[in-house]
């Protein structure tokens, strides 16, 4: 059981510099008194993905600090792994992985990495990274225990027999609250909570065992959804730190 002041939770920063650096800086991280975890989905749909991917990658393994995996990180992962492997008539189709990961955000990041001069460092740099990530956590602080992975979760199943499609993609208890009965807070990203029908800040439902930290970080005040946030929580106290719009 660890002790800590402040157990921070990053919700899906997606490529937003501008907007991830205004709300990390509020918080005035300390990694003697404080943890930190990130839920996933560093890059692809904003406009800025090289300098979020150089700040994760300069931070990941520093002391509090815990990384997880999106399913954005998964799509990239799986698009390189495809393109270095060899195939390049799968890896180029339609139905492929790269095309899947392009489709879905990952075009924009693509040209900001090939815009570096340093496309393939920045790859490699990016596969190495992602292979280290778990994709979910579980830790108690001060007595209490959480739970933490990017999407979705059985929340009756121990965290060793989840499914990983299940972890990285799907929505079942941000959209079903109710299904949560058990004695663990749950935090979630992946499902922008405007889309539920929230305002743009973190939500505890379910008496605060489910916490759901995707606030639209790169929506903007055209979409339907209205402008999006990166939000940063504070378990233990209910602080909440949002970036400037």
């Amino acid at each position: 059981m660890d002790k800590f002041e402040r157990l921070l939770v990053i919700g899906d920063i997606h490529g937003k510099w501008e907007r991830f650096k205004s709300v990390y800086d509020k918080v005035g991280f300390n990694p003697e008194k404080d943890l930190i975890v990130f839920l996933g989905d560093y890059l692809d749909r904003g406009d800025a993905p090289v300098p979020v991917m150089e700040w994760v990658l300069e931070h990941y393994g520093q002391k509090n600090m815990i990384f997880l995996r999106g399913n954005h990180e998964q799509m990239f992962y799986d698009a390189f792994l495809e393109v270095q492997s060899g195939d390049g008539g799968k890896a180029f189709s339609m139905d492929s992985s790269l095309a899947m990961w392009l489709g879905n955000g990952g075009q924009i990041t693509y040209e900001e990495i090939r815009k570096t001069g340093r496309k393939d460092k920045l790859i490699n740099n990016w596969l190495g990274f992602v292979s280290k990530l778990h994709l979910c956590t579980e830790m108690v602080v001060n007595g209490q225990t959480y739970w933490f992975m990017h999407a979705n979760c059985n929340p009756n199943r121990p965290l060793s027999e989840q499914d990983d499609v299940d972890l990285l993609w799907r929505r079942t208890l941000a959209e079903r609250p109710s299904l949560h009965h058990g004695e663990q807070i749950i935090v979630l990203g992946h499902t922008p909570v405007q889309a539920l029908g929230f305002e743009a800040k973190p939500q505890w439902l379910q008496n605060g065992r489910l916490v759901l930290m995707d606030t639209g970080s790169y929506l903007d005040s055209s979409r339907h959804l209205g402008a999006g946030k990166i939000s940063c929580a504070d378990l233990l106290s209910g602080e909440i730190y949002q970036s400037v719009v």
